[in-house]
């Protein structure tokens, strides 16, 4: 038997909190449901967080993709889903997508089901994926849960390969601009300005100081590598934790174009994963936890937390995600619009493909800024290089 905290609302309207004890994850909700008691969060006792499962190599959105259509294609064949994920299994090149299906297949021998091994703290499966195929395991529509979520992943690692794409010519340029610097300050300029000075030139301030720099940079280049290395490894750790992300993110959210991408990212990332579950029945209150998950972006999670709240009082969700002011206007009016009409389901998936175009035009956008400035960057470090080794040579020319 395994514990589960829970929190609920009663006939009367009231919240309760608990802990209850059950085989699996199905059970407890249905124990709960049969007390008719209307079940807002659960999830199994000390497992706080969702960031607290098994660390280790993570799927890759583009495998998870491919998994679901594979699989979605094998339930609508009428092959067993256990014989299905089995020879799945043998076939697929990636070793931790095979030990995750053979560890659904064994707890699905054991009386779990495939939505309850998805989204236990072992698996390296996403929650949102765990959620949407529970949903689709209780209402038999399984193959079509499985088909939305292949596009759902499907349109998540295109946008993945799209930033990615981004940072990669500012990261090439930087690399090449800072072995073109250490080779220059290091061996080029010194051996130039050692012919100047035996013929009694004059070595100016700035070439000097370039000199210096590439005497440190010979001598002491395994502890500038160190360094680099030190610092980006700490920065990295540091992100990682509540507080760095908090503060990466309001960075990242005050860069003007960079901050406006990111922004209609993660809105469609929520637009999207709000319309999934909302076309499949699943509870919006605790689909909320899932697709506070899948955005992937700390002030975010904070405003979908906070409407969750709202929620439970009575409160519409659209009200209480303009409270914090990070999405959109545009996004709380239209969900607004859908909350009062009805039409939820639609409007926030036109809502998705909205911000799924804004997002292409914002990293379009940001990547044709990036590179005038590279240019402009580079071509100042030259122009040092330049002006210091020329200056001794015009002043060698004047003496003469």
């Amino acid at each position: 038997m395994v514990k589960f905290s829970y929190t609920a609302i009663m006939v009367n309207g009231s919240k309760t909190k608990g802990i209850i004890e059950a085989n699996n994850l199905v059970e407890a909700r249905n124990q709960l449901k049969s007390k008719k008691l209307r079940i807002v969060d659960i999830k199994e006792k000390n497992d706080n967080t969702f960031s607290t499962r098994k660390k280790g190599k993570k799927l890759k959105p583009d495998t998870i993709s491919h998994f679901c259509r594979q699989f979605s294609i094998i339930m609508s064949s009428g092959i067993n889903s256990l014989v299905g994920l089995e020879t799945l299994a043998k076939r697929t090149e990636n070793k931790v997508l095979a030990n995750e299906m053979n560890r659904i297949v064994e707890s699905v021998k054991k009386g779990s089901n495939i939505a309850d091994a998805m989204l236990d703290k072992k698996s390296k499966f996403p929650r949102l994926l765990g959620a949407m195929v529970a949903t689709g395991e209780e209402t038999g529509t399984l193959e079509d849960v499985l088909s939305s979520m292949a596009v759902f992943y499907e349109r998540e690692h295109k946008i993945n390969q799209k930033i990615k794409n981004a940072s990669t010519y500012p990261a090439i340029v930087a690399g090449l601009s800072f072995v073109m610097l250490f080779l220059f300050t290091s061996f080029i300029i010194p051996q130039m300005m050692e012919s100047i000075m035996d013929v009694g030139g004059e070595v100016p301030f700035i070439t000097k100081f370039v000199m210096s720099v590439g005497q440190f940079m010979s001598k002491f280049w395994w502890l500038v590598l160190i360094m680099i290395m030190g610092v980006s490894y700490v920065l990295l750790q540091y992100i990682k934790t509540p507080l760095g992300r908090i503060q990466k993110d309001k960075i990242i959210n005050k860069i003007p174009l960079l901050g406006k991408g990111i922004n209609s990212i993660v809105s469609m990332r929520f637009s999207r994963a709000l319309y999934l579950f909302i076309s499949t029945g699943y509870p919006l209150l605790q689909g909320l936890d899932h697709i506070k998950a899948s955005v992937n972006n700390s002030i975010a999670e904070k405003a979908i937390m906070g409407a969750k709240e709202g929620i439970i009082k009575g409160e519409t969700l659209a009200e209480n995600l303009e409270k914090y002011h990070y999405f959109d206007s545009v996004l709380i009016q239209m969900i607004a619009i859908g909350e009062q009409t009805g039409q939820l389901e639609t409007i926030s998936n036109q809502m998705a493909d909205f911000y799924e175009q804004e997002s292409d035009i914002y990293l379009s956008r940001l990547v044709a800024m990036i590179e005038p400035i590279m240019i402009i960057g580079v071509g100042i470090v030259v122009g040092i290089l330049v002006i210091s080794v020329f200056l001794p040579m015009m002043n060698m020319y004047d003496a003469l």
